[in-house]
């Protein structure tokens, strides 16, 4: 089993403000990433799948400062209960290595992997995260990584036994600095760098929202 973990209560430092709960699309920024990952584990009806299901495999957790109804719609919700959703709300912003220790409480012994993705990463798709969980499950690696060209990105897979190593890290430190220690280790998948666009100033979610009304029309 993966637990699918969508962070969403950094400091947002340079937004200056709750990114994850700002407009984007027909709902918020972590509305529309908590989306993308109900419609990644949808994709299991799709023929083209064959007969390998990933709801039995995936719980999802997110970590956030406000309530589940302050990002996300109603049908969203339904689904995310649907998905035997877990959602950890924590009064202020906290930092990363804390945010992971949230997250990591209470592991079903059932857990093998556990995946992070930033509540305001915009650009994840839903086939490729589908992708990504399906390569998961089937091989059970130590990590799996996005990379596109030579830079590596989220959504980041992590073997059960590396949570003792997550657990000790401290104050803004993630698990980025775990997975750099075993480069040898990584199983990776090629990605488009798209895939790695994110929120985190004023002028990049201007720009990509001005990008995404530019393709919609």
């Amino acid at each position: 089993m993966v637990r699918f973990v969508v962070m969403a209560a950094g400091l947002a430092t340079r937004m200056g403000q709750d990114k994850l709960a700002m407009p984007w699309k027909e709902t918020t920024v972590l509305g529309h990433v908590l989306q993308t990952v109900l419609e990644a584990i949808e994709l299991q009806d799709e023929p083209s799948w064959g007969l390998f299901t990933l709801s039995p495999f995936i719980e999802i957790c997110v970590v956030s400062r406000q309530p589940i109804e302050a990002y996300v719609s109603e049908k969203s919700i339904e689904k995310f209960k649907a998905c035997r959703g877990i959602w950890f709300q924590v009064p202020s912003p906290k930092p990363l290595a804390e945010t992971l220790r949230i997250c990591l409480k209470d592991l079903d012994s059932e857990v093998q992997v556990i995946g992070f993705l930033p509540g305001d990463q915009v650009g994840v798709t839903a086939q490729v995260l589908a992708a990504c969980l399906r390569k998961v499950l089937r091989i059970l690696p130590d990590f799996l990584v996005p990379i596109a060209g030579d830079k590596a990105g989220s959504p980041v897979f992590f073997h059960r036994r590396y949570v003792p190593e997550l657990l000790a890290l401290r104050g803004e430190h993630g698990g980025r600095e775990v997975l750099y220690r075993y480069p040898e280790r990584w199983r990776v998948y090629p990605v488009e760098e798209s895939l790695f666009q994110d929120v985190d100033t004023p002028e990049q979610y201007h720009a990509l929202l001005s990008l995404n009304s530019k393709r919609s029309v």
